[in-house]
């Protein structure tokens, strides 16, 4: 089992980021046959188009191949974030710039006692990875980044409202990591390993729609664990709203107070619901009147919630 061994300053700069390139490495193994509850209608849209780029690509083959085994994913492209503005061209950017060396003996790790697949050992491999990977995004992910984002930063303001609450430990045990009595280790609850001492630079922890577990080690830089995002099923799996519930507030409005199931800022819900901005905040201004939804700010956030009266009417999960 692997553990993380921290300072106090390791705590007070460990931090949530967005990494959409772990979004495409998380689609990667879904798509080689990982099962990933509540995408089911996300992978039967790109099945097809991800079939046809995978039979031309041959870097994205290997790559796939080699997820469907590993335990080890390949560091030189899974790099921890450094915020929550992170974009997925700053990322390829960086795997593009690995050296042929680096990347080669990342891969060794990954295949283990198998050979590598000869086309990840040739010259360039870093550069010919990127445009894998960013072929992929292109084919697969970019038009539906928007919800994405806004599903991972729901999550974030989630996770950030509890650690205010309760602080990192229970924050930790929610994410399978667990912070052993001595309050200044961290138990990686899935993956095997040694101990790895972070030294001041804290831990980085990333939200991830499909389900990646996965630690990142880029020392003495940074270290990252990614975690399942909340919600992720509904991103594309949303029930529509009850016949009765419609009828009493309007379908936009029963969809919009239904989709509360957490605190989110309008731009989120615009995103997840596929509505005008305009139409979100007038649905948001008709149930905050009607006593069924509260605002309030944190940090850059303007944040909605359902009421009790809210939660009541949308009934029991």
């Amino acid at each position: 089992m692997a553990y993380l061994e921290c300072t106090p300053e390791d705590l007070t700069k460990t931090r949530f980021a967005l990494s959409p390139m772990s979004q495409a490495i998380g689609a990667l193994g879904a798509l080689g046959g990982r099962v990933v509850p509540g995408i089911a209608q996300w992978t039967a849209r790109v099945r097809e188009p991800y079939r046809r780029l995978r039979a031309v690509t041959p870097v994205l083959r290997a790559l796939d191949e080699l997820m469907q085994f590993t335990t080890y994913v390949p560091d030189f492209f899974s790099v921890p974030p450094e915020g929550m503005e992170t974009t997925f061209q700053q990322e390829v950017r960086a795997v593009r710039a690995i050296t042929d060396e680096r990347a080669v003996a990342d891969l060794r790790l990954a295949y283990g006692a198998r050979p590598v697949d000869p086309v990840l050992t040739a010259p360039g491999v870093a550069v010919r990875v990127a445009d894998a990977l960013a072929l992929l995004w292109d084919a697969v992910l970019a038009d539906d980044w928007p919800r994405l984002r806004a599903l991972l930063e729901r999550d974030v303001i989630m996770r950030a409202g509890r650690l205010s609450l309760y602080g990192w430990a229970r924050v930790f045990e929610c994410l399978d990591l667990d912070m052993i009595d001595d309050g200044s280790t961290i138990r990686l609850g899935r993956w095997p390993g040694s101990v790895h001492r972070l030294g001041g630079v804290g831990l980085v922890l990333i939200p991830n729609v499909f389900g990646m577990r996965c630690l990142y080690l880029d020392p003495p830089r940074s270290y990252g664990s990614t975690y399942q995002a909340l919600g992720a099923a509904a991103l594309w799996e949303s029930p529509a709203p009850a016949p009765a519930l419609a009828e009493l507030l309007g379908r936009g409005r029963a969809a919009v107070l239904q989709a509360l199931d957490g605190p989110a800022t309008t731009t989120q819900l615009v995103a997840q619901l596929s509505m005008t901005l305009g139409g979100v905040g007038d649905h948001l201004g008709v149930l905050r009147r009607a006593g069924l939804v509260t605002r309030a700010r944190s940090g850059r956030w303007v944040l909605y919630s359902r009421t009790p009266m809210g939660d009541a009417l949308i009934g029991p999960p």
